[in-house]
C-alpha cells in the first residue's frame, strides 16, 4: 500500500488536531517511501542477477545510499569462476609444489638432512594449509588445502616405507594429525570436497604404509580415530556420506588385526609389534567407540536410527566383539572378564531404552534397536560369565519378563524377544537336543531331561499363559502371533518329548511298543493344538495341526510299519485315524461343521 493512498487523519468536529502530527505523519511517509524505493531496487538486482563488474556497479547505484552491506551479501554470485581464475589458482598450486620440490632437491643434495628435511616439508604442508582457512574466497581456500593434501601424504608415505625415517607409530600419528587440519579447514570453510579428498588420501596412505611396513597396530588405531573422528564431524553438517570409508577402514583394520593376532602358527614373527592383550583392546575399542556414539547420539537427539547406525553396528558387533573373542580363546584367559563386560553393556542398553518406551513412531525403531543390542550383549557374554545350565535358566526367566514388559508397553518387539530367549534357554539347556533324541532315535531314551531343560519348557508355559491371561486387543496381538506361534511349537515338542520319556524312558520295550508310544504322543499332540487352537484363536495353533499331522504320517509309514507288532499296528492305526478323523472337524467353522452333519445324516 502506498503512501499516497493513505487517506489524512481528521480530528473529531469540534476538536483540535495534536500540535505537531502534520510533521510527524510526513516524516513516516518518508520513511515509507525509502523503504519501498530499497526493496525494489532489491528484487530488481535479484532477477537481472549481475554477472559482470559493471552491472554489479549499476545495480549498486540503483539502490539508494543507505543500502547496507549486508543486502550485498544476499545478491547471487556467479555459479562458475572464470577460467582466467581457475587457470590463475591452478598455476599457484604448481608454485606451492615447487616449493616442495625445492626442499626435496635440497635434501637429495645432502644440504638438508633426511630427518630435518621431512620436517620442514610437513611444516610447509601444514602452512598452506592455515593459509587455506585463512583465504579470504572459499575458492582460494579449497586450492591452497589441496595443495597442502598433495605434500603432505605422498610426502609421509615416502618418508616411512622409502626412507625409513617415520618409524609406524610416528607416522600413523602424522596422519591423523595432518588429516585433523585438513578437516578443520574444510569444516570452517564449508569444502566439502576437500574433506573427502583428505580423507581418502589419509586411508589410502594408512593401508600403504601399514602393508609395506607390516606394522598393523598402529595404522588401526589411526583408522579408529579417523573413523570416529568423521562420525563425529558428520554429525554437525550433513556429510554423512564420509562416515562409510572411514568406518569400513576401522573394520577391515580391526579384521586383519585379530585374523593375524590369532593366526596358526604365530604371525608375530613376521608382523611387528602384534600383541594379543592390544589386538583385544583395540577390537573392544571398535565396538566401544560406534555403539557408544550411537547411544549418546540418539539420547541427545532424540532422532531415529538410521541405515548407517544398523549396519555398522552389524559390523562392530561381528569384527569388534567376533575378534575379541577369538584373541580371548587364542591367550587363553580373560574369557570372563570379556563377558562380565559385554553383559553389563547389554544392561546399559536396556537402560538406554527406557527414554524411549512410549510407543511413538518417531522412537519406536530407537527402542528396537537398543532392546536388540541389548539382548545381542546379554546371549553372547552370557555364556562366558556362569556355567550353561544356569545361563539356560535366566534366558528363560529373561524370556518371561520380557513377555510381560511386551504385555505390559504394548510392544511386539519384546514378544519377538521373548520368543529368542526362551529359544535360546532351550537349546543352551539341552531340551531341544534332548526332545530330538527322545523322538528320533531308535533306541528308547535312557537320559532324563536335565532340570535347566525342564526349567526352561516351564518358562515356556508361563510365558504362553501369561500372554493368553494378559494379551492385547486383537489388532495388536495379530502382530504377535509368529512369534507365539513359535513358542507354542517349542512347548508342544517339549512336552510331548516329556511324555514319550515318562512312557518309555529307563525301560527296554520292544521298537514296536517305543513307536507306538511315539505315534500316540504325536497324534494327541495334533487333537490337542487343533482343540486349542479353536477355543484359543489368538494363539494361532491350528497352523501347527498340519505338520503335526504330515510328520505322524511319515513317522507312522517307515517306523511303525517297519518295526510294529501286530498289537502295536492295531493301536497304532487306531490312534493315527482317530486322529485323522477328528483334528480336522476340530479345526472347522462350527457353522460347516453342523452343516456337514446334516448332509451325513440319514
Amino acid at each position: 500500500m502506498s503512501t499516497a493512498q493513505v487517506p489524512p487523519l481528521k480530528a473529531p468536529p469540534g476538536e483540535a488536531p495534536p500540535a505537531g502530527m502534520e510533521s510527524r505523519l510526513a516524516a513516516l511517509a518518508e520513511v515509507v517511501r525509502g523503504l519501498e524505493a530499497r526493496v525494489g531496487a532489491l528484487e530488481a538486482a535479484l532477477r537481472t542477477a549481475p554477472t559482470s563488474a559493471a552491472a554489479s556497479t549499476a545495480a549498486s547505484a540503483a539502490r539508494s545510499p543507505g543500502v547496507t552491506p549486508a543486502v550485498d551479501a544476499l545478491l547471487p554470485e556467479p555459479a562458475l569462476p572464470s577460467p582466467t581464475r581457475v587457470l590463475g589458482l591452478i598455476g599457484r598450486v604448481c608454485l606451492i609444489l615447487g616449493g616442495a620440490y625445492l626442499i626435496r632437491t635440497l635434501v637429495d643434495a645432502g644440504t638438508l638432512p633426511h630427518g630435518v628435511g621431512v620436517a620442514l616439508g610437513l611444516a610447509y604442508a601444514a602452512t598452506w594449509a592455515v593459509l587455506g582457512r585463512r583465504a579470504r574466497r572459499p575458492l582460494d581456500a579449497a586450492f591452497r588445502t589441496l595443495a597442502s593434501i598433495l605434500i603432505a601424504y605422498p610426502l609421509t608415505v615416502e618418508s616411512s616405507t622409502h626412507f625409513g625415517i617415520l618409524a609406524p607409530g610416528l607416522a600413523a600419528l602424522v596422519l591423523v594429525a595432518v588429516a585433523a587440519l585438513h578437516a578443520a579447514v574444510a569444516w570452517r570453510r564449508d569444502l566439502h570436497a576437500i574433506l573427502w579428498t583428505a580423507t581418502l588420501a589419509a586411508l589410502g596412505s594408512g593401508f600403504i604404509v601399514m602393508m609395506a611396513r607390516r606394522s598393523i597396530e598402529p595404522f588401526t588405531a589411526a583408522f579408529l580415530a579417523l573413523g570416529a573422528g568423521a562420525l563425529w564431524l558428520t554429525y554437525g553438517r550433513r556429510w554423512h556420506g564420509l562416515r562409510w570409508p572411514t568406518a569400513l577402514a576401522a573394520d577391515a583394520g580391526v579384521l586383519i588385526l585379530t585374523l593375524l593376532a590369532t593366526w596358526p602358527g604365530g604371525a608375530q614373527g613376521i608382523y611387528q609389534g602384534l600383541s594379543l592383550g592390544r589386538a583385544m583392546f583395540l577390537a573392544l575399542a571398535l565396538v566401544a567407540i560406534y555403539i557408544g556414539s550411537f547411544a549418546v547420539r540418539m539420547l541427545q537427539r532424540r532422532r531415529a536410527v538410521n541405515a548407517f547406525e544398523f549396519i555398522q553396528t552389524a559390523l562392530v558387533l561381528l569384527v569388534g566383539f567376533g575378534g575379541a573373542v577369538r584373541v580371548a580363546q587364542a591367550s587363553g584367559s580373560g574369557t570372563a572378564l570379556l563377558g562380565a563386560g559385554v553383559s553389563l553393556a547389554g544392561v546399559g542398553c536396556y537402560a538406554a531404552s527406557f527414554p524411549f518406551a512410549d510407543d511413538r513412531e518417531e522412537t519406536r525403531a530407537n527402542f528396537n534397536f537398543f532392546t536388540f543390542l541389548a539382548q545381542i550383549f546379554l546371549l553372547l557374554g552370557g555364556p562366558f560369565v556362569v556355567p550353561l545350565p544356569l545361563f539356560a535358566t535366566l534366558a528363560g526367566v529373561l524370556g518371561l519378563v520380557a513377555m510381560l514388559a511386551a504385555l505390559r508397553l504394548r510392544r511386539k518387539v519384546l514378544v519377538y524377544q521373548s520368543g529368542i530367549y526362551l529359544t535360546a534357554a532351550a537349546l543352551a539347556s539341552g531340551l531341544g537336543s534332548w526332545a530330538l533324541h527322545v523322538f528320533m532315535d531308535p533306541a528308547s531314551p535312557t537320559a532324563a531331561p536335565s532340570i535347566a531343560g525342564l526349567a526352561s519348557l516351564a518358562a515356556l508355559f508361563a510365558s504362553l499363559a501369561v500372554f493368553l491371561a494378559r494379551r492385547p486387543p486383537d489388532p495388536v496381538t495379530a502382530l504377535m502371533r509368529p512369534a507365539i506361534l513359535v513358542m507354542g511349537a517349542l512347548a508342544a515338542a517339549g512336552l510331548g518329548a516329556v511324555a514319550i520319556w515318562i512312557c518309555c524312558g529307563g525301560r527296554t520295550p520292544d521298537p514296536g511298543g517305543l513307536a507306538l508310544a511315539r505315534t500316540l504322543v504325536l497324534s494327541a499332540l495334533a487333537i490337542a493344538l487343533a482343540w486349542l487352537g479353536r477355543r484359543v484363536p489368538v494363539l494361532e495353533l491350528r497352523w501347527m495341526v498340519y505338520p503335526f499331522l504330515a510328520v505322524t504320517t511319515l513317522k507312522f509309514l517307515f517306523e511303525d510299519m517297519a518295526v510294529g507288532r501286530p498289537l502295536t499296528l492295531f493301536l497304532a492305526f487306531m490312534g493315527f485315524g482317530a486322529t485323522l478323523i477328528l483334528a480336522p472337524r476340530l479345526l472347522r467353522n462350527p457353522a460347516v461343521r453342523d452343516a456337514d452333519e446334516e448332509e451325513d445324516a440319514p
